[in-house]
């Protein structure tokens, strides 16, 4: 069985759902983003069909993500072009708390991340 990328998604809420983060509150924050983009992410892949989609090398391909992200900002439909715009800001969240460790985090930025979460999966039609 595959894995269902709706798991971190849901992993994601809990840790925004976490009473006792204490001094841990920034990297509950971090992972909240990072976890809520992966699963999106993956989810709006399989739906346009990129499930395998690998780039090739020595190209100007722009990788997956941008794949992805391209796929629904160029779809003719208004809800698709919206998601690959929301998914392009949740990228952007993903990249700064990944690899970003000047910048701060909180609980808003958390917050952004599953309520842009929420909009990508409705503007697709994927429910949790």
């Amino acid at each position: 069985m595959s894995f269902d990328w709706k798991d971190y998604i849901k992993l994601a809420e809990k840790l925004y759902n976490e009473v006792n983060k204490n001094s841990m509150e920034e990297a509950y924050n971090r992972s909240v983003i990072s976890r809520a983009y992966y699963g999106v992410f993956c989810l709006s892949r399989n739906k346009a069909g990129l499930e395998f989609y690998r780039p090739r090398r020595n190209t100007n391909d722009p990788g997956v993500h941008r794949k992805v992200i391209n796929h629904y900002k160029n779809s003719s439909k208004l809800e698709e072009k919206q998601a690959g715009k929301i998914l392009d800001e949740l990228r952007i969240m993903r990249n700064k708390a990944d690899y970003d460790g000047q910048k701060k985090t909180n609980i808003k930025d958390a917050e952004g991340a599953n309520i842009k979460t929420k909009q990508v999966l409705n503007n697709l039609g994927i429910s949790l």
